[in-house]
């Protein structure tokens, strides 16, 4: 009986209509998977699948407000299950924000988990005109945040800013930083990752955000702290 009713609902369904919610469920996966790629090997808190599922929610979520205001347009309005989805994706992008040692990280990643919701929205809710758009945007987003992770720092600052891990004895950290303002080097954040114990010895290691001086090379640094016994691995992150 039930299976009969489910036979004679589909029979009724807009083949046509269905073929473009599933083709738009297609265009989310490929949208969320791209974007959530460049933060995939970036190591990022929300990478691949993170981003698909959010693209691919907010498409369905869009897809569902459309078929409810389909079956009983005169009670339905059409924004109000999506304004949900909009007012709810803070709540997920707010955990991929964090704060460690006075540098706020994350909210490149939160933000583009809201565009990504916001692409979501647009697809599911079908039009030629939100195709392109949402198309356009994700052609647009995905090169310019590539480009500037990779030279946005380097313009703001005028030099370039090289990335070191570096593992050391946690008593010299002091003559570390010395060693670094002495040489002209300038530090614009660090992090502390992990502590091992060697022996009787507590070794700290920590990520460094540098800036060398004219006329040093990463890889003259990295030599000069190489040579310190107190510095057990150094090397470009």
């Amino acid at each position: 009986m039930f299976l009969n009713g489910i036979l004679l609902s589909l029979a009724d369904i807009d083949k046509g209509l269905l073929l473009e919610q599933v083709l738009r469920v297609i265009a989310c996966v490929i949208i969320g998977g791209a974007i959530g790629y460049e933060r995939e090997i970036k190591a990022k808190p929300a990478g691949f699948v993170t981003f698909i599922l959010v693209c691919v929610g907010s498409c369905i979520i869009a897809i569902l407000q459309e078929n409810l205001f389909l079956a009983n347009p005169e009670h339905m309005d059409r924004s109000r299950i999506i304004a949900q989805v909009v007012s709810g994706i803070g709540f997920l992008g707010a955990g991929t924000i964090l704060y460690q040692r006075g540098a706020v990280k994350g909210i490149t990643t939160a933000a583009m988990l809201w565009l990504v919701a916001a692409l979501g929205i647009m697809v599911g809710s079908g039009g030629t005109l939100n195709y392109i758009i949402a198309a356009i945007t994700a052609v647009v987003v995905l090169p310019t945040v590539i480009i500037s992770r990779r030279f946005g720092e380097k313009i703001s600052t005028g030099r370039r800013i090289y990335k070191i891990r570096i593992l050391f004895e946690e008593n010299c950290e002091k003559e570390l930083f010395e060693f670094f303002a002495t040489s002209g080097v300038t530090i614009r954040k660090s992090y502390f990752v992990n502590k091992i114990r060697e022996g009787k010895k507590e070794l700290k290691e920590s990520y460094i955000y540098l800036s060398l001086p004219k006329g040093m090379t990463l890889n003259e640094l990295l030599e000069k702290l190489s040579a310190y016994n107190e510095i057990y691995e150094v090397s470009e992150a």
